[in-house]
């Protein structure tokens, strides 16, 4: 079988993978969290509700690291979550990569990745394992990052010396495997948990009934975030970050899967392309200021007949107060909006803003409790046409008790 320039040179780059015994990491953390809320049916569940369910669940990470040497890394990152009754809700890999570095002169390096990953663009995830270190839900931006974007394919990052005082970073990924991304945009709007999707995840799409007519081809189960690659057109993502270490940065990328719009298999292959941007401040010891902006357009379908034409925008900014060695205080205000574009089908305009206040106590290094309460004023246009209103507010308080290992 004939391989692709892409595929022959990845497999050179890691053909030397050393066999040696290495460090061995296995980490990870159990979570018991539960919610109240007043608010539409969830997402989860098929409706246009921002907010997880209103009950109790389960929930687990594992990170599984390997590095035989300096070199070379493996990683593996899995995730399961049950509901109140004990029932699985997911079962899967959440990351998994090999990634290989290779030091330059100057101290500068280059680190290579090759799997499945989180892009290092997050302001709000930077604990491991994709978690917020100030809040239990992500923002809106992140929510539908843990959604429906993660590169499926080769990363490339030039970083410059660690004991530089200023930091300096490019980045390129080639990457296929997240051509539905924009799709729960699109039919369901933004949202805010802190639920990674899995490979291979079906996530429910609200009942809308163009989904049983205009778009009859579209798997009537959901959408699929990740999987095999449905157009065979390579995405790719762009990035840079500059700052002071330990101080401030500031970090801004390009994103475009290039998908070509045409249904595949059940799933169409959305055109979806955003810049983001974020900067991060630690102004001394307790305090640390964050903010990230992102902003882009997705579609599928043909101009000729059934589409969608979407552009969307989400902003938020965070203050966090670890205002004792146990105890963090975090605020959140986020705003976003939808604007449909197409004019052809249902109105799938979204708007939403609001704060979210946290306190987090951490007694031991094991153990973790949270308290959490959001409130977001919305509007979701095509809510009404599934017997929902559209005026969409509601707000949640989250309770968590989680144990690390």
């Amino acid at each position: 079988m004939r391989r692709s320039p892409l595929t022959a040179a990845v497999l050179a780059l890691f053909a030397p993978w050393a066999h040696a015994e290495g460090d061995w990491l296995v980490f990870g953390h159990v979570a018991a969290a539960a919610s109240a809320n007043q608010a539409p049916d969830s997402w989860s569940q098929g409706g246009v509700g921002r907010y997880l369910d209103d009950d109790a669940r389960l929930s687990a990470h594992i990170g599984i690291n390997w590095q035989p040497s300096l070199e070379w890394e493996l990683m593996i990152h899995a995730r399961a979550d049950t509901d109140s009754d004990g029932n699985a809700q997911a079962l899967g890999l959440v990351e998994t990569y090999v990634a290989r570095n290779v030091f330059l002169d100057h101290g500068s390096s280059l680190r290579v990745r090759a799997g499945q990953f989180f892009l290092p663009s997050s302001r709000e995830a930077i604990d491991p394992l994709w978690q917020s270190r100030y809040q239990l839900s992500l923002s809106a931006l992140n929510s539908w990052i843990a959604e429906e974007y993660r590169p499926i394919g080769v990363d490339v990052a030039w970083r410059n010396d660690p004991e530089s005082a200023s930091e300096l970073e490019f980045g390129l990924t080639a990457f296929g495997g997240n051509d539905s991304s924009g799709t729960l945009l699109a039919w369901r709007g933004f949202s805010s948990h802190d639920r990674l999707s899995v490979l291979g995840e079906v996530l429910p799409l609200p009942a809308l009934p163009t989904l049983d007519s205009g778009f009859a081809g579209q798997r009537d189960d959901g959408s699929k975030p990740f999987g095999p690659d449905l157009d065979g057109r390579i995405g790719y993502a762009a990035r840079i970050r500059v700052g002071q270490r330990e101080r401030f940065r500031l970090l801004a990328s390009l994103n475009d899967n290039r998908g070509d719009r045409e249904l595949h298999r059940g799933e169409y292959a959305w055109a979806t392309r955003f810049w983001q941007f974020g900067a991060e401040w630690r102004w001394n010891e307790s305090w640390t200021l964050a903010a990230e902006h992102l902003q882009g357009r997705t579609g599928m379908g043909t101009q000729t007949g059934p589409h969608v034409d979407i552009d969307y925008r989400t902003t938020y900014a965070l203050a966090s107060w670890q205002f004792h060695p146990e105890w963090r205080a975090s605020a959140r205000w986020e705003r976003f909006a939808i604007d449909d574009r197409d004019g052809v089908q249902e109105d799938n305009s979204d708007r939403g803003h609001g704060p979210t206040l946290s306190v987090l106590y951490s007694p031991s290094e094991h153990w973790r409790f949270g308290l959490e309460w959001q409130h977001l004023n919305t509007h979701h246009a095509a809510s009404s046409l599934i017997g929902t209103e559209t005026e969409t507010a509601g707000q949640v308080v989250r309770v968590e008790a989680r144990f690390l290992f």
